[in-house]
C-alpha cells in the first residue's frame, strides 16, 4: 500500500469514526435523559461516545499538525537543496577555461571573450521577469565604465567620471560593494526626463585580484517586485554569474 493510500485509508476511518460516535453520543443524551431502566446504560453510552468522539477528533488534529510539519520541512529542505544547486554551479577556473574555448572555436581570445561576456548578459537577463544584463569595464585610468554586453540593447555606451552615478559605480568597482536598489533611474539608460521606476543590482568583476568591470542587470520596477527592487537569490544569481565570468577571462 502506498503512502498516499494509507493517508487516505486513515482519513477516511477517522472521519466515518467521528460521524458514528458524534452520532451515537447525541443519540444517548435523549434516550438517557428519558427515565426507565435502561437510563443509566444509555448515560453510561452517552459519555463513551462522547470521549471517543473527542479523542478522534484529537487524532485527526495532531495528524494536521504533523503533516503541516512535515510540508514545512520539505519546503525548508527544498530551498536548501536550490541553494546548494546554485552554488554547486559555480565552476572552477580550468571548468570555465574549457566554457571559454568551446563557446567559439577561435584563436583570437578577444573573439573568445566577446561571446562568453554575451552569454552572461543573456544569464543575467533571464534572473528576473523583464529585467536586462550588462557587463561594463572599467579603466581607473581614464575613470571610464565602457559598455562589453548587454542583452536585450539600448543600454549606453559608456559611463564617464561627469556622470551623477560614476561614484556609486567606482565604489562597486573599488571595494566590491552590491548595489541594489528599487524606484530608481537605472543609471545605464539615458532618457529624458528620468524616471523613478526602473530597479538596478551591480556586483564588481574581479580577475586575480584585478577589478575589470562591473555587471548589473536593470529593469522595470513592476508591481510584484520586492521594495528592493530585486530578492537576495537574483543577487546570488547575479554574484554567480560574475564569478562565472571572472573565472573564465582570468583562466585565458
Amino acid at each position: 500500500m502506498s503512502p498516499e493510500t494509507k493517508d487516505r485509508v486513515i482519513n477516511i476511518t477517522l472521519g466515518a469514526a467521528a460521524v458514528f460516535f458524534t452520532a451515537l453520543a447525541f443519540t444517548s443524551s435523549i434516550f438517557g435523559g428519558k427515565e426507565g431502566e435502561n437510563q443509566r446504560y444509555w448515560i453510561v453510552a452517552g459519555v463513551t461516545s462522547s470521549a471517543i468522539a473527542v479523542y478522534v477528533g484529537n487524532s485527526e488534529r495532531v495528524r494536521l499538525s504533523a503533516y503541516r510539519d512535515r510540508m514545512k520541512q520539505l519546503a525548508t529542505q527544498a530551498e536548501m537543496n536550490y541553494e546548494n544547486l546554485v552554488a554547486n554551479l559555480a565552476p572552477n577556473a580550468a571548468q570555465a577555461a574549457v566554457i571559454a574555448d568551446r563557446t567559439l572555436p577561435s584563436a583570437e581570445r578577444d573573439v573568445r571573450r566577446g561571446r562568453l561576456d554575451q552569454s552572461i548578459a543573456v544569464g543575467v537577463s533571464e534572473i528576473a521577469e523583464g529585467t536586462r544584463g550588462v557587463f561594463y569595464s572599467w579603466d581607473s585610468t581614464t575613470r571610464l565604465f565602457k559598455l562589453v554586453s548587454q542583452w536585450p540593447a539600448s543600454a549606453i555606451p559608456e559611463v564617464d567620471s561627469g556622470e551623477p552615478a560614476y561614484p556609486a559605480l567606482e565604489l562597486i568597482a573599488k571595494d566590491g560593494m552590491v548595489l541594489v536598489r528599487g524606484n530608481t533611474a537605472s543609471p545605464f539608460n539615458r532618457t529624458a526626463p528620468s524616471v523613478p521606476d526602473e530597479r538596478v543590482a551591480v556586483v564588481q568583476v574581479k580577475v586575480n585580484k584585478a577589478v575589470i568591470g562591473i555587471l548589473a542587470m536593470d529593469g522595470k520596477m513592476p508591481s510584484a517586485a520586492p521594495s528592493s527592487g530585486f530578492t537576495p537569490r537574483d543577487v546570488r544569481e547575479l554574484l554567480l554569474y560574475a564569478d562565472l565570468l571572472a573565472a573564465a577571462l582570468g583562466a585565458d
